[in-house]
């Protein structure tokens, strides 16, 4: 008889045993990441999309104010 620790190493695959034995689970790996990126994609593209450009307006924004704060400091002087 097994102890429940060797059991236990055996249901997370750390052990040979009956645990864990269904073949080939790189195909299966493959598959869920392929699934996982494209509905991401359809899912988050649009948002993201958004907001990029909504960031990048901001950073233009402030650095429009931060040059033309630097061209008023250069008159006053």
């Amino acid at each position: 008889m097994i102890s429940r620790f060797e059991t236990f190493q055996r249901m997370l695959g750390l052990k040979g045993g009956q645990f864990r034995r269904t073949g080939v689970t790189g195909g299966n790996i493959v598959v869920g990441v392929v699934l996982g990126v494209l509905s991401g994609k359809y899912i988050f593209e649009e948002p993201m999309q958004r907001y990029w450009a909504e960031k990048h307006a901001a950073d233009a924004a402030a650095a429009g104010a931060i040059s033309s704060s630097s061209n008023n400091s250069g008159k006053e002087n």
